[in-house]
């Protein structure tokens, strides 16, 4: 994968680890500390560094085989002055995302074959989720929209990084109260595959929420 995606306004670089006290980790723990930006998030807000420290865990990228799962982060930076004034190597930049991409598994949520891969398909074609949030300063700038085409773009280019699997396909979850990242899909042109009707119990966008029409959607990477 590419170890930094530049587009006209974002700088994204590939963490392959954050640990407690870098850099990376303070990004992390800004994210993923911030009650907007998890609102959404299945792990909740982190109240401390333990907590981002649990929730991260074997999350940065590898490929298959050197520990066992395939998955992709991208930190997001917002360019704070015109590219053309510097080189973007040079350009002062704030966090404002992260984006991951990680090979579903038992952990993920089980959806019916007619709203993912059929299983007949997961001997040939990768999976993925995918994942993203962003820190209140990045909303509204379309920023979500330009940062996942760049990464859709970086996974096609990095065929080998996938290997043995061609195929890549990845699956996003977006729940009926998060208008936003509906739209956020629709902009990046993924196929809404249908609604998933889920029952449970979870702590969720500030309460507990027994069941949720979820909207799922799908697309290939590599086909």
């Amino acid at each position: 994968m590419d170890p930094v995606i530049s587009t006209s306004r974002l700088k994204l670089t590939l963490m392959t680890k954050a640990e407690k006290g870098s850099q990376e980790f303070q990004w992390l723990h800004a994210l993923r500390s911030d009650e907007q930006a998890t609102k959404w998030s299945i792990f909740g807000r982190s109240k401390s560094t333990e907590d981002t420290e649990e929730v991260m865990k074997n999350a940065f990228a590898t490929a298959k085989g050197e520990e066992g799962q395939y998955r992709v982060v991208y930190a997001v930076h917002e360019l704070l002055q015109p590219l053309e004034t510097k080189e973007q190597s040079e350009q002062p930049t704030q966090l404002i995302g992260l984006i991951t991409l990680k090979e579903v598994d038992a952990n993920n949520v089980a959806l019916p074959e007619h709203l993912t891969l059929p299983n007949a398909h997961l001997s040939t074609t990768l999976m993925l989720e995918l994942g993203y949030m962003f820190l209140p300063m990045g909303w509204g700038k379309g920023y979500a929209t330009e940062s996942l085409r760049a990464v859709f773009e970086a996974c096609k280019r990095a065929k080998s990084f996938w290997a043995p699997y061609e195929k890549l396909y990845f699956r996003a979850i977006v729940n009926e109260g998060n208008p936003a990242s509906l739209r956020v899909m629709q902009k990046v042109d993924v196929q809404k595959k249908g609604i998933y009707e889920w029952t449970g119990k979870i702590w969720l966008a500030g309460g507990w929420r027994y069941e949720d029409n979820l909207h799922i959607f799908g697309k290939y990477l590599l086909e």
